[in-house]
């Protein structure tokens, strides 16, 4: 009987929203989950292998620290950046609360990921008062811009270092020192940009950062929270049971999922610099196609971004046509978390863009595993396909 041959599938420029597992953090992964390997409780001190799990738990802790210059006692294993964003955010309030702290303020902004704008509805509901930053038309937010909003109310600064829709990066040190002057608590969710950009945490006045692997070829249902040892910051545990991870979070701590998560930051400590450049470089062809090809128009900072993410408008189109037209990539039209709305990017619409404009954008995000060959290909899909558009 003749095989069927499989179809072909699209390009993926969707880093952004998921990356597939590098072979290396498989590897760790699966050393993991058989009788053989660290399988064993990390919290069961009674015998060998739970010294085993214990052991492989503290090195990813400190693999993850190495990479954005923290101690390991500064780090705390949670499920994803969602988590550590709610641990940041209504942990932090709760605690303050609790301690008899009368501020009830909190600065963000309208392009935060929906887990940092839910878990601030969520203290609005509460009674608290929050502030929503409209970023400057480039995607970025600087200290002239936040320092207007800050007073003796606010206890919390939630702004972002790279945007994940446009890439757009933000110099997050400068807004905690300012933060820092005033007394003022600085969080930021850093998914997008672990290994690309500038951390140092122990040396930053950055209080609260959400880290993730599964930006960076690592597995999903696993993140940290990096917590300033020197601010004291207080938290109040979100999730109770067992006061694992320093009683900051309970549960058993899933090994394999954080040795992965280890595994995926030793990789970008030792390889990130590199990917950087390839993936810029990458970026920049796509860029340049697709601008030699159709009318189109790069969103964010030309300064100052990401290198694998590139947010692009074609004016002029149906965007409600313009991904399921696409043939040949696999890409999205802002964060993933939201796309399902069938909405206009609120993203891009905080930065001054058009329903319509910003409905005919597509946010094309390369990784690890692109090459020179899936640029060319996809380009000359959405090429074809925004130009059949306008006809």
């Amino acid at each position: 009987m003749q095989k069927t041959k499989s179809p072909k599938l699209p390009v993926y420029l969707d880093y952004a929203a998921a990356t597939p597992l590098d072979p290396r953090v498989i590897a760790a992964m699966v050393g993991c989950l058989s009788l053989e390997g660290t399988f064993a409780n990390p919290s069961s001190k009674d015998h060998v292998y739970g010294w085993q799990a214990a052991e492989a738990v503290e090195q990813a802790r400190g693999e993850v620290a190495d990479l954005v210059g923290a101690s390991p006692l500064e780090i705390i294993f949670t499920s994803g950046a969602t988590e550590s964003n709610n641990l940041a955010l209504l942990g932090l309030a709760a605690a303050l609360r609790k301690q008899g702290d009368r501020r009830r303020s909190i600065v963000t902004s309208r392009i935060e990921h929906k887990a940092v704008l839910e878990a601030c509805g969520l203290l609005q509901e509460q009674g608290y008062h929050v502030t929503y930053l409209n970023p400057r038309p480039d995607g970025t937010f600087d200290v002239d811009l936040l320092q207007p909003y800050l007073n003796d109310d606010v206890f919390v600064v939630s702004i972002s270092q790279a945007n994940s829709v446009t890439g757009a990066v933000s110099d997050m040190h400068a807004l905690a020192a300012l933060c820092r002057t005033y007394g003022i608590y600085y969080h930021s969710d850093c998914a997008q940009s672990i290994g690309y950009e500038k951390f140092d945490l122990s040396a930053s006045d950055i209080s609260l950062v959400s880290l993730t692997p599964e930006k960076i070829c690592g597995p999903k249902g696993v993140g940290a929270l990096f917590i300033n040892r020197t601010q004291q910051v207080p938290l109040a545990p979100q999730i109770v049971g067992g006061g694992q991870e320093r009683g900051l979070r309970g549960g058993t701590v899933a090994t394999h999922q954080v040795v992965g998560m280890g595994a995926a930051f030793a990789i970008m400590a030792a390889e990130g610099a590199a990917q950087k450049v390839k993936l810029n470089a990458l970026r920049t062809q796509l860029m340049t196609l697709l601008q030699q090809g159709t009318d189109c128009r790069i969103n964010g900072s030309a300064h100052h971004h990401l290198p694998h993410i590139l947010s692009v408008t074609f004016p002029g189109i149906d965007g409600a046509m313009l991904l399921p037209s696409l043939r040949d990539t696999a890409c999205s039209s802002g964060s993933a978390c939201s796309s399902a709305e069938l909405k206009p990017s609120y993203v891009l619409t905080a930065m001054g863009l058009s329903d319509d404009d910003a409905r005919a954008s597509l946010r094309l995000s390369v990784g690890r595993f692109t090459t020179e060959d899936d640029i060319k290909r996809a380009a000359a899909d959405i090429i074809a396909t925004v130009n059949k558009l306008k006809r």
